[in-house]
């Protein structure tokens, strides 16, 4: 990655005079402003350090305690004593390896304030969120007892949040919609959770550059919400879990580190309409950035055809890939990868999935007997494809720089490690060595029953996407995955980062019609709720999810899912509503793509097409068809010129989507 347009930069002695509170003339507080001045953030400085939020002169988070308890009973944040205080003012471009966007605006307003005892606390102040940090520079290892971080309220908002127990693996379930009080005893909420004060704007509060330490979830009191940590764990059980790793023991802390560091960025988001939030990049500008003597030209990310939609998956027995009209049997053998393989070298599909199957998920060595391995290695590295196998973690990192030696001996392009379940301090270590390993064996990643992101992959742009969202291999057994969920996430897990929900189901059902199918799963919604899902979910390493054979039968709706980017330069969200429907365009060279889907509520909306340049395109559009609210695959591909001032009105029926391409007309 390369910063330009450096301009603006200002490190110096922050010269604010304090200003004191009428109700203690010992407490100090401090403003910082936001470039455009319209975000303010109070710092309080008394028994404690509390901060506020304000937009606009209205208070969104009333003052908020923040601190950090050491092991020996020491409190960072505790009687706190100023020591310095200075101010950086940073306006900058910075040029992403890839993204939602080729250039991305980075622009804050910064103080960080040293105090007595080896610590100090920055906060930033962006036009659409603040973040704050603890750092400490204490030469020996610390214990991190537990981290105070809350988000107070004047009232009881409305919020959208995913809860549970902390202790469980959280992030493959529906959103809920409701007062932050209802937050069990007991149970938190994942991030990010979007809070929606009353006349707005709404907020989303997640976490940035997690690196050695654990996760953060909330808990809620009454208005309030609390960081809540997994604590460290001792003792692991290996034998008596399934694939995941269970902890048999913790420690009563969270973190055990170097005392001279910095601390994950608690983040919180604003935005005055919902679409705002879905161009929101805080966690990939508040990450660190990429390791400056690693060379990463090698990694390109693309769409990647999966295995395991169409396939008997039964646990502890090898998957059977199903194909229809081939003239070979189909399953985990190299005659059906080799099929794998052409079909993405006819349709310029960059990867080849080899899920679950290809090996004891224990033990690497035990590769399935009806597969030959090396021989479907060496017929992808002839097609130039590039394979990723899929993998157990736990069996991963065990012997970690000898597998990842091995995989890349063999020729393998990248791996879809599996079932982490964890984010302890020890679990999120666990995904920094792994991506570490696999930059050093040119390995690309996905990291599957993961944790969200939180801009890790601004640092290893090897890691190129993440699950941790319930997505369509729900289908197979329940409800879930339906399209209410499916326009809710963009806005929730979306913000944090890439992820993984595997769309372009070509078996697609109404609301009447659905049914889950484990063999032969079908999608809920229509076929252009699928297609749009292309052009909406941001994933570097996009899943086809069907197989071939189903793609082969649909070839319009395969021609253009080849043709549409993972990455992109540009990102332009229309309107959209949170849980209700989303319209978002992007550019890539010169090409506009455009996806749009509702929610189960047949409607009616109009895209304004002011994002093009000022020439004529020509727009291949695919609709729902006239009879998609009673079967689903039921679509109308049109083709059409446009410009830039016209208003496109689109129909999308129950569960339906709407998705189009935009190539400009040669003059």
């Amino acid at each position: 990655m390369k910063n330009s347009n450096l301009s603006n930069t200002i490190c110096c002695i922050f010269l604010l005079l304090f200003t004191f509170q009428t109700s203690n003339a010992t407490d100090k507080l401090i403003s910082l402003t936001s470039p455009d001045k319209r975000t303010e953030m109070k710092i309080s400085i008394s028994e404690n350090i509390r901060y506020s939020v304000l937009r606009d002169g209205k208070v969104l988070i009333t003052p908020s305690s923040i601190s950090m308890t050491l092991n020996n009973g020491e409190v960072l944040g505790a009687k706190p004593q100023v020591s310095n205080l200075k101010s950086n003012t940073v306006n900058r471009t910075i040029n992403t390896f890839y993204g939602t966007n080729s250039e991305v605006q980075d622009n804050y307003n910064e103080l960080v304030i040293k105090f007595k005892n080896n610590y100090s606390v920055s906060f930033r102040a962006y036009n659409n969120g603040v973040a704050y940090r603890f750092l400490t520079n204490i030469n020996s290892e610390i214990i991190i007892k537990n981290e105070e971080a809350s988000f107070n309220f004047s009232n009881d908002p409305k919020a959208y949040f995913i809860m549970g127990k902390k202790e469980d693996y959280l992030y493959e379930e529906n959103y809920l919609h409701l007062p932050i009080s209802k937050i069990d005893s007991g149970r938190v909420a994942i991030l990010p959770i979007n809070i929606e004060l009353d006349k707005g704007p709404m907020l989303s509060i997640t976490e940035s550059d997690l690196i050695d330490y654990p996760g953060m979830y909330l808990s809620a009191t009454g208005n309030n919400l609390q960081g809540s940590f997994r604590h460290y764990p001792l003792k692991f059980d290996f034998e008596n879990t399934y694939w995941s790793v269970s902890i048999k023991e913790n420690a009563d802390y969270i973190a055990k580190t170097n005392g001279v560091r910095s601390f994950p960025w608690r983040v919180i988001m604003i935005s005055e309409t919902e679409k705002e939030l879905l161009k929101n990049e805080l966690v990939y500008l508040l990450a660190s950035e990429q390791k400056k003597e690693t060379d990463f030209s090698w990694v390109k990310p693309g769409k990647i055809i999966n295995d395991w939609w169409d396939a008997i998956w039964v646990p502890e027995t090898p998957q059977e890939v199903i194909l229809s009209g081939v003239d070979f049997k189909s399953g985990t053998n190299f005659d059906t990868y080799k099929y794998y393989i052409d079909f993405a070298v006819q349709h310029h599909i960059e990867f080849v999935n080899v899920d679950y199957g290809w090996c004891d998920p224990l033990d690497f060595s035990k590769i399935h007997p009806n597969l030959d391995l090396q021989k479907l290695l060496k017929y992808s590295k002839e097609k130039n494809k590039k394979i990723i196998l899929w993998c157990v973690a736990r069996t991963l990192y065990k012997n970690l720089d000898e597998n990842m030696e091995m995989f890349e001996k063999w020729g393998v392009s990248g791996l879809k490690v599996d079932f982490f379940e964890r984010d302890d301090q020890q679990g999120i270590n666990d995904y920094i060595r792994i991506a570490d390993e696999a930059a050093r064996h040119h390995l690309v990643l996905e990291y599957h029953g993961a944790t969200k992101p939180t801009g890790l992959s601004r640092m290893y742009p090897n890691l190129l996407t993440y699950e941790a969202v319930l997505g369509s291999e729900s289908d197979k057994s329940d409800f879930r995955a339906n399209p209410i969920h499916d326009v809710t996430i963009p806005f929730m897990r979306g913000v944090s980062g890439p992820f993984d929900y595997g769309p372009g189901a070509m078996f697609n059902a109404s609301k009447r019609s659905y049914f889950p199918v484990a063999d032969h799963p079908m999608s809920q919604g229509t076929r252009c709720h699928q297609l749009a899902m292309y052009v909406i979910y941001y994933s570097p390493l996009q899943f086809m999810v069907d197989v071939p054979t189903n793609y082969n039968k649909e070839p319009e709706c395969l021609d253009f899912l080849a043709s549409i980017p993972t990455v992109w330069d540009a990102t332009n969200p229309l309107e959209s509503k949170i849980g209700q429907y989303i319209t978002i365009a992007r550019k890539k060279n010169d090409t506009w793509f455009v996806g749009s889907m509702t929610n189960w509520d047949e409607r009616t909306l109009k895209i304004k097409c002011d994002f093009l340049d000022k020439k004529d395109y020509q727009v291949e559009i695919f609709q729902d068809g006239l009879n998609a609210n009673l079967n689903g695959m039921d679509y109308k591909r049109n083709v059409a010129t446009v410009k830039q001032n016209d208003v496109l009105t689109i129909h999308l029926a129950q569960g339906g989507g709407w998705a189009a391409k935009f190539i400009p007309v040669e003059q």
